[in-house]
């Protein structure tokens, strides 16, 4: 057998294991990071309101979460038949997978950032 065919039959199931470990990595933290981190960040900083960014993730978790196992399944069902939209739908959930990986990163970052007051120096009289 050749070494084009073996890699022929080899991308699939990489790609998809590599699909599989961002989607677990994205079921974990908008199941259990993002719901108590509005309770931390208040307990943190009292009386600041979350950037919007983060509160979007606060409110769409569930939505994502669906997202997310809808696409590791369908890459899973996909690349088991051999469909030959497999790539297109492993590829792009990588994409997909990797960004919101980023964007809830991001997004919980920021709310920790404290908002430093660059007001100006009381003046001397």
């Amino acid at each position: 057998m050749s070494a084009a065919l073996e890699n022929n039959r080899a991308w699939p199931i990489v790609s998809l294991v590599i699909l599989l470990m961002l989607g677990a990595i994205n079921l974990c933290l908008l199941l259990f990071v993002v719901p108590d981190f509005d309770q931390r960040f208040q307990t943190t900083w009292p009386g600041k309101p979350l950037p919007n960014i983060t509160q979007f993730i606060i409110a769409t978790r569930i939505p994502l979460v669906l997202i997310a196992l809808a696409w590791s399944i369908a890459g899973t069902v996909t690349v088991w038949r051999r469909h030959w939209t497999a790539i297109c739908i492993v590829s792009l959930g990588q994409l997909f997978f990797f960004a919101l990986i980023w964007v809830t990163t991001v997004a919980l970052i920021i709310a920790e950032i404290p908002i430093i007051s660059l007001a100006s120096p009381a003046s001397s009289h």
